[in-house]
């Protein structure tokens, strides 16, 4: 690979075709990601709704990961980019230096949690006793993959946050065609397949369910490596070095990395921990709404990868404006980025309304399952526009080191909105599955109006360099 600058400022020749170049990437990235859910949701649900429902069951326990996660890649990458902003690339090489050990030290103590977990959370969230048995399997495995789960996130996120957004596209991608075939090997058992007429032994170790978190984890271990020889190369401006210098521990760097990943971390838990207690309300409907929960969930994850993309491209330059102590900037970018993906939610919101059927029909050809989840796909269409400026101004706000405010708006949609409405609509209201997904989507848009509301007061501007990050 050629030497590039790791500075993205000017990028393009405008902020908006600088946000658009850092941006698709990212977006492209997000598609392939979410094919990969379709196709394991896809192979799951081929085995029927119980096998659906322990997939699902599972699932937002293990998001509780992605506070861990984030905290974590959050922590480097901000710290990274502020630092390349302000051109002081030997604090950068030291950001860059204790991803290593850090996210070694963190992920295997993450899977050692939820390894140590299995056994009970399935019982703990209200699993039907015919899905036990799988979400306790699936979990077991699931749970070793997060280790290269936190590798292969923060090294994304480093390499991201210094204008690289094709290499982490490039290894992820491999990852996916990756996950499809281990799926086809571990899901199903030695069957003779018929394709164009043609028919075939397939091999296959016949795992089920447990067999879907065998090709997830061995996928991210192969992304996880790919992506640790790419930041390892020398040719790059900003490399990792497996020197002891640049591994000794940086005590400025981890504190900074606690001050922003805590607040991040606790964000996302208390999220999360909302969401694990909205599928034991989900739970109490029955394996029918658990599994068309289930199949929304990932449908919808359609609807996010237009916001996702522009809120990595807004965080990082953010971040570099921020080093480059052109906080102006940083206040365009934010403004541009809102507008574009506002606008693209919208298209987007509309898309999921009417095709929410063949949607979740990609997923499962259970007909008890397939009108109930189109259904929930209708109602959260409405909030994508708010949703999308709450993803991408919050990129934003931590990019200029403001992580507490998306911590209290969005501990204030999980608990004070979502969960209470929740529990309103479903037992009070009786209104079902209806009445957890229209709770979501009032937590959702009130979440987005007070993120806009919160960039736009430009409080964040005041004090937004992190210590040591700006200093030559």
């Amino acid at each position: 690979m050629a030497k590039q600058s790791v500075n993205v400022l000017t990028l393009g020749k405008t902020p908006l075709t600088t946000i658009l170049k850092l941006a698709w990437p990212t977006i492209i990235e997000q598609m392939m990601f979410t094919v990969l859910n379709f196709s394991d949701t896809a192979m799951v649900g081929a085995l029927g709704a119980v096998a659906t429902a322990a997939v699902g069951i599972t699932s937002t326990s293990i998001w509780l990961s992605g506070s861990v996660i984030s905290a974590v890649s959050v922590g480097l990458s901000i710290q990274l980019a502020q630092s390349v902003g302000a051109k002081n690339y030997d604090r950068a090489k030291k950001v860059v230096g204790q991803s290593l050990l850090t996210s070694l030290t963190v992920g295997i103590l993450l899977a050692a949690v939820f390894f140590s977990l299995h056994w009970h959370l399935p019982i703990w969230l209200g699993a039907e006793a015919s899905v036990i048995p799988h979400a306790q399997a699936y979990l077991q495995v699931i749970s070793i993959s997060l280790l290269f789960n936190m590798l292969s996130s923060v090294f994304s996120s480093l390499l991201r946050c210094m204008g690289d957004t094709h290499t982490p596209l490039k290894y992820n991608f491999t990852a996916i065609i990756l996950n499809i075939i281990f799926n086809f090997l571990f899901i199903f058992p030695s069957r003779n397949m018929t394709v164009l007429g043609f028919t075939f032994p397939m091999f296959g170790f016949g795992l089920g369910v447990s067999g879907a978190a065998w090709g997830t984890a061995l996928a991210l271990a192969a992304s996880a490596l790919l992506l640790l020889f790419s930041l390892c190369d020398k040719r790059r401006e900003i490399y990792l070095s497996l020197k002891k210098e640049q591994l000794k521990p940086d005590k400025d760097i981890l504190k900074n990395m606690v001050f922003l990943g805590v607040p991040t971390a606790m964000e996302q838990f208390i999220t999360t921990s909302g969401q694990v207690a909205s599928t034991r309300i989900v739970s109490t409907l029955g394996t029918v709404a658990v599994a068309a929960n289930t199949l929304a969930v990932s449908a919808e994850s359609l609807s996010y990868m237009p916001a996702y993309g522009v809120s990595v491209a807004t965080t990082t330059l953010v971040s570099q404006s921020i080093g480059a102590d052109k906080k102006d900037d940083a206040m365009n970018f934010g403004k541009i980025a809102n507008r574009l993906g506002f606008c693209a939610m919208i298209f987007v919101g509309i898309l999921l309304f009417l095709l929410a059927e063949p949607l979740i029909r990609l997923f499962t050809r259970d007909e008890s399952v397939i009108p109930l989840a189109a259904a929930m796909l209708r109602i959260v269409a409405i909030a994508q526009p708010l949703n999308a400026s709450y993803s991408i101004l919050s990129g934003a706000l931590r990019g200029a080191a403001d992580v507490k405010s998306p911590f209290f708006i969005g501990i204030f949609g999980m608990w004070a909105l979502r969960v209470p409405l929740a529990l309103l609509f479903v037992f009070v209201f009786h209104w079902g599955l209806h009445g957890y997904w229209i709770a979501m989507i009032i937590d959702n848009m009130t979440k987005g109006a007070l993120t806009i509301f919160r960039f736009k007061q430009g409080k964040w501007m005041k004090n937004t360099s992190l210590g040591g990050a700006v200093e030559g």
